[in-house]
């Protein structure tokens, strides 16, 4: 089978020569996977020359129209050839996948478009009845100098409507979560820890329901509740390779806020996530941080890969802000003004849904939808040769407040 492709503004035209059978199934899979991997979210599948398609090929275009259906995205089979019509007829789908029957839909008209750097934004704003607050628990600084104790733990809720990051565990109270303490996050009823002490450790997570609300232990972190104010829609463009620095990205949000400290949430389609993960509970001991002692502590990102993921970001990022909260934080990267803290949630790629997306629900479904493989403390790696550098973004959602006030919890 020939494919060709022929962009058409947000429209991607594939255009099929041949047959879609057991044999060239999985080239047109293929292809489509990687058109959407691009930031292709609306494909045509010009049919004209398709001389035979069996119901291996129809189930691969079922596959794929459903898979950009559930992201706002379309799949249209257009200028079927008479055997492809007849076929299409046959089975009931002619109306569902026959030219015309999904359009792409226009950006929504309440956004504004801008272009920086190296990506396209595309900013709505949200009603926020309650502006975002943000609590200081807990003493960072205890990581690397003396561990913590029980003195340190403190029980958060995360209901929705609140925010959260810093190292913590699920269970109840610290004698029982002492040797799993661990990288954290939480937004949108939802939070996703990665217990320590057992190797290949995978994240684990809590989703409210009913009365059921998640509930970390934490050793220190940073909790914050309100709304949102703006809903910022970003996608790097083609001519730069296809990425956005983390760095660039914080820096971006922080003028849109035009505010000296922002809390956010970010779900992403990545090119790159560099960063780093406990592997001891912090309640053992400090920290150490010197080589070679550092590798029985931290797993670092040694390389970087071209696999895209999908990734939840919940973090604080701010300028100029006080000492106490800067505790909290560290530099994007050296010689940054900006300081953040970020955690993230590594899934297996999924395309994010395009348009303005409601906050209230868009967390939960992502992680219910694919079990998280990861948990990482994002951190920009740049030593003069080894370094692999900092985490690269393709395309996604943010929700950003500005944090006018930070207080001790």
């Amino acid at each position: 089978m020939e494919i060709t492709q022929h962009p058409r503004g947000e429209l991607l035209e594939l255009r099929l020569n041949g047959r879609i059978d057991g044999t060239w199934g999985d080239h047109l899979s293929t292809t489509i996977e990687k058109a959407v991997r691009a930031g292709s979210h609306h494909l045509a599948l010009n049919c004209s020359g398709v001389d035979y398609i069996s119901s291996l090929g129809i189930g691969v275009i079922v596959t794929h129209y459903k898979v950009l259906k559930s992201v706002n995205g379309s799949l249209l089979v257009t200028h079927p050839s008479k055997f492809v019509r007849q076929i299409l007829d046959t089975v009931g789908l002619t109306s569902i996948l026959i030219d015309g029957a999904d359009a792409p839909t226009a950006p929504s008209p309440t956004a504004r478009r801008e272009m920086r750097g190296a990506a396209v934004y595309q900013i709505y704003p949200q009603l926020a009845a309650q502006p975002l607050s943000c609590s200081l628990i807990g003493d960072p600084g205890k990581l690397t100098t003396t561990g913590f104790s029980a003195a340190d733990c403190r029980s958060i809720m995360f209901p929705r409507g609140t925010f959260g990051l810093g190292l913590g565990a699920f269970g109840t109270g610290f004698a029982d979560c002492e040797n799993r303490f661990g990288e954290f996050l939480a937004a949108g009823g939802c939070a996703v820890a990665l217990p320590t002490g057992e190797p290949d450790a995978a994240p684990d997570y809590l989703i409210q329901e009913g009365s059921l609300i998640p509930r970390v232990e934490t050793l220190y972190a940073l909790s914050g509740a309100g709304d949102f104010s703006t809903m910022v829609r970003f996608d790097a463009l083609s001519e730069r390779s296809e990425k956005i620095g983390i760095s660039e990205l914080l820096t971006t949000l922080l003028d849109f806020s035009s505010a000296s400290a922002i809390g956010l949430v970010v779900l992403a389609e990545t090119a790159c996530i560099v960063g780093t993960s406990l592997l001891k509970s912090p309640a053992l001991g400090p920290v150490d941080h010197a080589v070679p002692g550092v590798r029985d502590w931290l797993s670092f990102t040694t390389e970087r890969v071209s696999e895209k993921n999908l990734a939840l970001l919940v973090g604080v990022a701010g300028r100029d802000v006080s000492d106490e909260t800067a505790a909290f934080l560290r530099p994007l990267r050296p010689g940054s003004t900006i300081h953040a803290h970020v955690h993230a949630a590594v899934f297996s790629y999924r395309p994010v849904q395009e348009g303005e997306l409601p906050f209230a629900g868009t967390i939960s479904s992502t992680i219910a939808a694919a079990n998280p493989k990861a948990l990482l403390h994002l951190m920009a790696d740049s030593r003069p040769y080894d370094g692999v550098g900092e985490t690269d973004l393709a395309r996604g959602a943010c929700w950003i407040g500005p944090l006018k006030t930070f207080s001790r919890g």
